[in-house]
């Protein structure tokens, strides 16, 4: 049983992986991105190394957090503009064997795999009297509750254009529901607990 277990969050992964890899191509997966020219985008990254050093989060404007007064920082935030930049210096420095992408790749991969193992034993707690598709609901809602508690965060505190939300919206519930088509006629329902929760 537990094999079936494992068989079935090591599928599910690749299943999440394959959504994802899909739903971040275009149009999806460029929804609410820009570019701005290569002489451009050169003088943003010029300024940015001689300002941030160390792969961060900077929040632009910058506040003084020894400052017990932020009126001033709040009235510039508020005026704006205001940034909120994930930097990354040196970018291979993560690579395996000297790839970059390839890295990502698999650190995405395993990360899939993980997520998807998780619902695995998820769906073998859930009622031996529930129904194929509430089950896939249940699973399907693992993503809903992640876009919700975090990627409406991103959009409401640090101004992710609408459109990326709606497409993580996509990325994530979609993956979650095609992967529970999947994890939730494949998986046995093994957890027992008080007599009567079956019947829940």
């Amino acid at each position: 049983m537990r094999k079936r277990i494992v068989v079935t969050g090591i599928l599910g992964g690749l299943i999440l992986f394959a959504w994802s890899f899909i739903a971040h191509l275009p149009p999806i997966g460029t929804a609410g991105e820009r570019t701005v020219s290569s002489a451009q985008g050169d003088a943003v990254l010029n300024a940015m190394r001689r300002s941030m050093s160390e792969r961060s989060i900077y929040i632009l404007p910058g506040m003084d957090v020894a400052s017990k007064d932020r009126s001033a920082w709040l009235a510039k935030f508020e005026a704006g503009p205001a940034a909120f930049v994930a930097f990354n210096p040196h970018p291979a420095e993560q690579a395996i064997g000297g790839a970059p992408y390839a890295t990502f790749l698999l650190i995405e991969l395993l990360s899939d795999i993980a997520a998807a193992l998780l619902g695995a034993v998820l769906a073998s707690c859930l009622s031996r009297r529930l129904g194929y598709w509430p089950r896939v609901l249940v699973l399907a809602s693992i993503g809903l509750l992640a876009t919700i508690d975090i990627d409406v965060s991103y959009w409401n505190w640090w101004a992710f254009p609408s459109s990326y939300l709606l497409a993580q919206f996509v990325d994530h519930v979609g993956g979650w529901f095609v992967n529970a088509r999947w994890s939730a006629s494949s998986t046995p329902r093994r957890c027992r607990g008080r007599p009567g929760i079956d019947s829940l």
